[in-house]
């Protein structure tokens, strides 16, 4: 046993909770038409996940809750319990008993449980996948699925072999794999799509990258090379400045020395030298002032020379500036307008991608307006289904009526017939009379007329014959009287013999009449039907005209959704292009403002040593005036001096050569001091220059200073060769480096991503194949033995005969439809479409028990599967039933009393109040089952016009015991 009860709550005609408990083997559901038997049949198939109304013989899920009778309410809520034995684990959980229920309230709000806790109804459906239990599994069969499995396309025979060959479940994981391939490959398209991107920027940024790591390199050897340049001449002049400030102490020694000489000549002397030595004191002064001079003109000179060759250097770099903020201005003024064309062209693209938005919510609209009018087709269709339906209960009413009509035309005939003491055969006596003295009356006036025509002819008859004509005449009209007055005694006869009420049945108001009226209404309800029907076609012509245009719209949709795609990953490259040049043209701006700052700065500069040189120049001018004033000055006060020295002879002469010594010491001292100044100045301008260039201390490096072992030349070689490869490299993106870092790291992290896609996709295409592989052979499998089944059961069925089952597309097993052919005895090989009702319902039950040897359902509910069967096939059909009742679990709704009288348990539905259905339960052994089938089966005709029962008016004991137990 499988199901062991159906608990059911306001679902349609079911006002109270019931509770249905199911037995093993057979078990039939009994009851009249109306009563609500097939309503059991829907709340299984409800509970087991049925979503579609028009399967629930409803037009919305919302006519599944009772709706009320005139005394009772109508219901806000229908709920269906299911409980299942599972200690065979045909269910794939590990509990003994599955409870499944579905509740459903008139908001619209489905509830799913399972053991009492709530899933969604997925979990539901993939629980009895592969189990032959579900609402597109054969465990249901009712009699117009029978005929929808032999009558339905090829292909959509294909479910009961899937769930026989417990494909379902793969097949739902192959789908699931394809779904998920198809959007793995479109996730791999948007991927290729960037990376694309991407590699444009990465190939473009790795180029710009390293050449701005070759600027910076070349940069940064440039600054050292001119840093070495630099500390190689400080080296020189600090070497230079050590050395002369040696000699400065020596010459002062010296000097010193000749100095000392001289007084001690000069004591000798004191008395004569007084003048002199007021004269050489004179002199000497004069000459300190004139070396002074002299060491300020060679200052001034060098001065001059260096602000006159710093005005050139700066003019040169004005120029190259100049040149720069050219260049950059170019390049600026370039940057902006290829940003204007992107910006337009961004906007260009945003502009089509608005369009493409539009288009596809206009193609969305489209396919929700043809849905929508599928939809009311649909209704339309359904409405005209139920016009149907009225149409055909009326026209078997009036058909009914018609019946009566005739049979009361027939007793109402045979009783006036019988009043009248109508004789058939007096009337067709008389009948024959009358036909008879006519036929004597027409023969003798044919033969008077012939004869009396010849006499007529002839010109002169001879007075005797014209008497003898005359007398003749006379007789002969004499004759005439007799057959005249024998007839009138005939149609006397027969007008007595003729019943008088055959006038009253052809009156307008007669029975004939109202007989002949049905039948024109009958015939008007006919052509109505067709009217719909031709309706019906015509609506599902245009739904499959609509379902056309919507996979069109929905094939130019996705077109349009990959084309967003596109644009989207277009305009996102537009703008990082955008976001790049910006970033450029920032950098090439902050470039111009700080060449431009530079540019002020040198002229500045430039005007400054333009002035210092001018005040150079003018103080030059003023020395050499005062210059030559202290020479004539200085040659005055040596003549005299000499004029005073020859007075003093030998002292004299010795002093001055001691004073011309002393002087070729302090002019040498005065040498040294004026290049120890220059040196000084030069290392100045050595550091000033430096810090000016790099804005740096040139003595930060002054430890690197004496670890130059290269030679200046080899430097200034190199310098040149690297500022001239620097020059060569042209305009550099600075920030290459840092964005291309950037870009690097995206696009590889995107190389894997796409790699890893690409992986998942092959794996996927792997695990289809082994599903397609897999499914291929189970339904192979199971086809193969379902068929061979079918052609056995097919025989037995209908004691001769062949069946066959042909694929269409051998070729294409997973996809291919399955054909049916029956061959009953006698007849040839044909589609069943050919078949009569009971052979294709005998061909149906043949092809489910051939499914159930392969892999039956636990169990089965057939409704009114039967119904074209003849008394012959039921049999057969009830003795199939109880062979496979070992195997399944079968409730059965039938209203012959063969099939009931098969079953084991009997379930009877009742209304005992109007609407509201009502559930008893009979479990019988085998001598009592004709008799109980026969009670539960009685004819509509035998129940009481106030109750709709089941039970007979003298029902047997048990069945009264089994009423008053169920509280009816």
């Amino acid at each position: 046993m499988f199901l062991k009860s159906l608990e059911i709550f306001g679902f349609k005609s079911f006002a109270d909770r019931i509770k249905i408990d199911f037995s093993d083997g057979i078990t039939a559901l009994l009851g009249p038409n109306g009563c609500g038997k097939s309503n059991v049949v829907d709340a299984i198939k409800w509970v087991l996940g049925e979503r579609a109304p028009k399967n629930m013989r409803a037009e919305k899920m919302e006519d599944v809750i009772f709706s009320g009778t005139e005394s009772r309410k109508a219901l806000n809520v229908a709920e269906v319990t299911l409980l299942l034995n599972n200690e065979n684990r045909i269910l794939p959980v590990d509990v003994n008993e599955v409870s499944i229920k579905r509740r459903f309230y008139r908001s619209g709000d489905n509830e799913y449980y399972f053991n009492n806790v709530q899933v969604r109804l997925k979990e539901i459906q993939e629980l009895f996948w592969d189990t032959g239990v579900g609402k597109i599994a054969y465990s249901v069969m009712e009699q117009g699925k029978i005929d929808q499995l032999l009558s339905s396309k090829p292909e959509e025979r294909r479910y009961l072999f899937e769930e026989a060959a417990e494909i379902t479940r793969i097949k739902m994981e192959r789908v699931e794999a394809e779904k998920k391939l198809a959007k793995t490959e479109e996730n791999l398209r948007e991927h290729e799509i960037i990376h694309a991107e991407l590699k444009r920027s990465y190939d473009s940024l790795k180029v710009q990258s390293e050449k701005t790591t070759l600027y910076r390199k070349y940069r940064d050897e440039i600054f050292y090379l001119e840093l070495d340049t630099q500390l190689l001449k400080l080296k020189g002049f600090v070497s230079d400045q050590a050395r002369y400030e040696k000699d400065l102490i020596d010459a002062q020694h010296e000097r010193d020395t000749v100095r000392a000489e001289i007084e001690e000549i000069n004591k000798t002397l004191s008395e004569n030298m007084d003048a002199v030595n007021e004269m050489e004191s004179s002199l000497v002064s004069l000459q300190k002032e004139i070396y002074a001079l002299h060491a300020t003109k060679l200052e001034k000179e060098k001065q001059a020379k260096q602000w006159a060759e710093r005005k050139r250097e700066l003019k040169a770099k004005i120029a190259q500036l100049e040149m720069r903020e050219e260049t950059l201005t170019e390049k600026i003024e370039t940057l902006k307008s290829d940003i204007d064309e992107q910006d337009a062209l961004l906007f260009e693209k945003r502009r089509r991608i608005t369009d493409t938005e539009k288009n596809i919510d206009e193609f969305q609209g489209n396919i929700a307006l043809a849905a929508q009018q599928i939809t009311e087709n649909d209704a339309q269709s359904a409405r005209h289904e139920k016009t149907i339906a009225l149409l055909v209960a009326k026209r078997k009413e009036m058909q009914q009526d018609l019946i009566l009509i005739t049979e009361d035309i027939v007793t109402e005939l045979d009783s006036r017939l019988k009043d009248a003491g109508y004789s058939s055969s007096v009337y067709a006596a008389a009948k024959e009379k009358v036909f008879e003295v006519l036929a004597k009356l027409a023969t003798l006036a044919s033969g008077r007329k012939a004869l009396f025509g010849d006499f007529a002819k002839v010109s002169s008859p001879a007075p005797d014959d014209a008497k003898d004509w005359s007398q003749k005449a006379a007789a002969a009209f004499d004759e005439i009287l007799e057959l005249a007055s024998e007839l009138d005694e005939a149609v006397k006869t027969y007008t007595d013999s003729s019943p008088a009420f055959i006038n009253e049945f052809l009156a307008p108001e007669g029975i004939i009449t109202k007989k002949r009226a049905l039948d024109r209404a009958i015939q008007d309800n006919e052509e109505e039907e067709k009217k719909l029907r031709s309706e019906i076609e015509q609506l599902k012509a245009q739904n499959a005209g609509l379902s056309g245009k919507i996979n069109e719209y929905r094939v130019t949709l996705e077109e349009l959704k990959m084309s967003k795609v596109q644009m989207r990953a277009q305009i996102e490259g537009a703008e990082e292009h955008i976001r790049l040049l910006k970033r450029e043209l920032s950098t090439q701006e902050y470039s111009l403002k700080e060449t431009r700052a530079e540019h002020e700065a040198e002229q500045m500069r430039l005007q400054e040593a333009d002035e210092t040189l001018s005040e150079t120049e003018s103080e030059l001018a003023e020395i050499e005036r005062s210059g030559i004033s202290m020479t004539t000055q200085l040659e005055k006060l040596e003549k005299s001096i000499l004029q005073k020295n020859n007075e003093g002879a030998g002292k004299r002469t010795r002093l001055l050569k001691k004073n011309e010594e002393a002087q070729s010491k302090q002019a040498r001292i005065e040498k040294i001091t004026l290049q120890l100044n220059t040196i000084e100045i030069e290392i100045r301008n050595v550091k000033e220059t430096f810090m000016e260039i790099h804005s740096r201390d040139l003595m930060e490096f002054e430890e690197r200073m004496y670890t130059i072992i290269a030679p200046a030349a080899a430097l200034r070689e190199e310098l040149a060769a690297k500022r001239q490869a620097l020059k060569e490299l042209g305009n550099v993106n600075l920030m290459a480096p840092e964005e291309f870092t950037e870009v690097k790291t995206r696009y590889e992290f995107h190389t894997k991503q796409v790699e890893d896609i690409k992986l998942a996709k092959e794996k996927l295409l792997l695990v289809a194949e082994e599903i397609r592989a897999e499914s291929t052979e189970k339904f192979l499998d199971t086809y193969n033995k379902i068929k061979k089944n079918f052609h056995n059961m097919f025989r037995r069925l209908f004691a001769g005969g062949r069946a066959e089952l042909r694929l269409i597309d051998p070729q294409n097993v997973l996809e291919s439809g399955i054909e049916i052919y029956a061959q009953p005895p006698g007849k040839k090989l044909e589609n069943i479409a050919l078949l009569s009702g009971g052979e294709k319902t005998m061909t149906a039950v043949a092809l489910l028990f051939a499914t159930y040897r392969v892999h039956p359902s636990p169990f089965c509910l057939l409704d009114e599967i039967d119904a074209a069967l003849d008394e012959k096939n039921i049999s057969f059909f009830v003795n199939t039933l109880r062979e496979f009742s070992h195997v399944s679990q079968y409730i059965v709704i039938s209203h012959n009393k063969k099939t009931a009288a098969g079953a084991g348990t009997l379930l009877g539905i009742t209304m005992e109040e109007s609407g509201v259905s009502k559930l008893f339960s009979i479990r019988i052994d085998e001598r009592e089952k004709p008799a109980l089938a026969e009670a539960a089966l009685f004819e509509e005709e035998e129940v009481e016009p106030e109750k709709d029962v089941v039970i007979p008016p003298h029902p047997p004991k048990r069945v009264r015991a089994a009423e008053s137990a169920a509280g009816i």
